[in-house]
């Protein structure tokens, strides 16, 4: 069991013109000075880097960045273009309400 703290004397100087801790026992002045002195977790420089983008004047990161744009838009403008003649076929069939124009029928290979 911890004994109980007995109160000390904290002599008046400077900081303390008010003796506000002659009323207090040693852990509590402790826990006073922990709680007053603490940082919060959220407010370093280091948390708040974490959340901020630096720019990079480098010619070579444009670069990558331009190229790997480049490449991203590339694959997906494949795609797209490779869909517009189905597309087209699609809007025909709807605007001339001939929707037979969408199915091709089964060519059957007969084998002699």
């Amino acid at each position: 069991m911890k004994p109980a703290s007995a109160k000390i004397y904290i002599m008046p100087c400077l900081c303390n013109h008010n003796r506000a801790f002659t009323s207090m026992t040693q852990d509590q002045i402790i826990a006073y000075f922990i709680k007053e002195t603490a940082i919060q977790a959220n407010k370093t420089s280091r948390s708040l880097n974490k959340l901020r983008s630096r720019p990079d004047p480098r010619t070579s990161s444009f670069v990558v960045g331009l190229v790997g744009i480049g490449t991203i838009a590339g694959i997906l403008g494949i795609v797209v273009l490779s869909d517009i003649p189905t597309l087209v076929k699609h809007f025909i069939a709807a605007l001339t309400n001939r929707h037979e124009l969408l199915f091709r029928p089964n060519k059957v290979v007969v084998a002699n």
